[in-house]
């Protein structure tokens, strides 16, 4: 869906590029993550897919047309964009917000007002009472959600996200990360998205982008990266948790083992778990084994101390 080709951008006056000779391809339906450290040219990066800013040499494609080919307020009415602080016109209200790009696309007015109910839906806003309001009176978790389902209101193929959480406390970060990835997993936009955050790049990528001082150092899955982190620096920004971060991203149902102590129960994880909550379910109780419980709460299996460990030292293909 998007491809950069040995794409260079310098800004006047500066010794280094921003962004020196990157390639990458984002597929369709993926969430891409640009992170490195400030400075590294990840939001130039993202910047350059809706035409913000151009590349002084080099190709930025989507959906195998070069972006420059494409008129700035065509391309842009095309691609959903979210972005720290959201952005949200002050004197409009959040239907006028959300309704923009629709409006400008001049869409009929019983449909844009049907797709503003279903978007705040989407993102857990009652629109019988958000859509009458100014963005001086939603909180940070509510201006970003807004933010987001203005992004999607003209149902783009693409989505670009520039720090989209990073300006709301960690209880609403985390809550937003869950639902972004819940509508992602029901909407596969291709999203490029820009974080700081190796945690949140880890729960909601597909594949992640290292990038330091404009450059690509390493473009690969979360597991692959916390797995085989390409040179000292990768190792380094990923961190050293980067081990109980690979146990997040593996599900209970990977290590599944026979029912056990299927009476008590007592110490237990959903089978919707990742193999981290059981590790640290079996840490708290100080057991070897827990049991694996189904929506219901009724017993389908267990995980032990040795699975875990079997699955974390499986080779990665």
């Amino acid at each position: 869906m998007i491809r950069f080709d040995a794409v260079t951008k310098r800004y006047e006056g500066t010794d280094r590029a921003a962004v020196t000779d990157l390639s990458l391809d984002v597929r369709d339906g993926e969430v891409c993550v640009l992170i490195g450290p400030s400075g590294c040219g990840k939001s130039t990066s993202l910047r350059m897919i809706n035409r913000m800013i151009d590349p002084d040499s080099g190709t930025v494609s989507m959906d195998g047309t070069d972006v420059r080919d494409v008129r700035p307020e065509e391309l842009r009415r095309r691609v959903g964009y979210a972005i720290q602080g959201v952005g949200l016109f002050p004197h409009w209200t959040v239907h006028q917000n959300i309704g923009v790009v629709p409006w400008l696309l001049k869409w009929d007015q019983p449909r844009i007002d049907e797709r503003i109910g279903e978007l705040l839906a989407l993102v857990g806003l009652d629109p019988a009472v958000y859509t009458g309001k100014y963005p001086d009176e939603l909180s940070g978790g509510e201006a970003q959600r807004v933010g987001v389902a203005r992004a999607l209101a003209a149902d783009p193929p693409v989505l670009l996200m520039d720090e989209p959480f990073g300006a709301v406390d960690p209880l609403t970060r985390d809550r937003l990360q869950t639902e972004f990835a819940a509508i992602q997993h029901s909407l596969r936009k291709t999203v490029v998205f820009v974080t700081h955050d190796m945690d949140e790049a880890v729960r909601l990528g597909d594949r992640i982008a290292i990038m330091r001082e404009g450059r690509l150092v390493q473009y690969d899955t979360p597991e692959r990266v916390l797995a085989y982190p390409a040179d000292e620096f990768v190792a380094g920004f990923v961190g050293q948790e980067r081990a109980l971060k690979r146990l997040s991203l593996a599900p209970v149902r990977e290590a599944l083992g026979p029912v056990v102590d299927a009476a008590g129960c007592t110490a237990t994880v959903r089978a919707d778990a990742s193999l981290r909550e059981a590790l640290a379910k079996i840490l708290e109780y100080g057991v070897e084994v827990v049991s694996v419980t189904d929506e219901s709460g009724v017993c389908v299996g267990s995980v032990s101390v040795e699975t875990i460990v079997d699955r974390f030292r499986r080779p990665l293909t």
